[in-house]
């Protein structure tokens, strides 16, 4: 019987909010501001990945446009969240999801 491959999850971020997914097997990227976030995104194979979530504060949706087409990028709250940018955009990515509408 073969098995199919199974995806690796990765993680981007203050190291503190990432540290503990990979206790989970998931490969983390210590990143401290959007730049360095952007190098380890160039740096890596997405194809290898199944998902790679990555905190807002290392986030910006501008410039990582490419990779949220793919559905391979997933902006997610840290521990150091202060914004609210993490859940507005998870809440945008359900609401589209589940074709949802504003006020449902």
């Amino acid at each position: 019987m073969v098995q199919e491959p199974v995806s690796k999850i990765g993680f981007i971020g203050d190291k503190t909010s990432i540290e503990f997914f990979r206790l989970f097997g998931a490969a983390i990227f210590p990143a401290a501001t959007v730049e360095e976030a952007g190098k380890i995104m160039e740096s890596i194979n997405f194809d290898d990945y199944g998902i790679v979530f990555i905190t807002e504060e290392v986030f910006d949706r501008e410039l990582f446009s490419r990779y949220l087409m793919d559905k391979k990028l997933l902006p997610i709250p840290s521990l150091i969240s202060a914004t609210g940018k993490g859940h507005l955009i998870v809440d945008e990515l359900i609401r589209k999801a589940t074709g949802m509408k504003d006020g449902d």
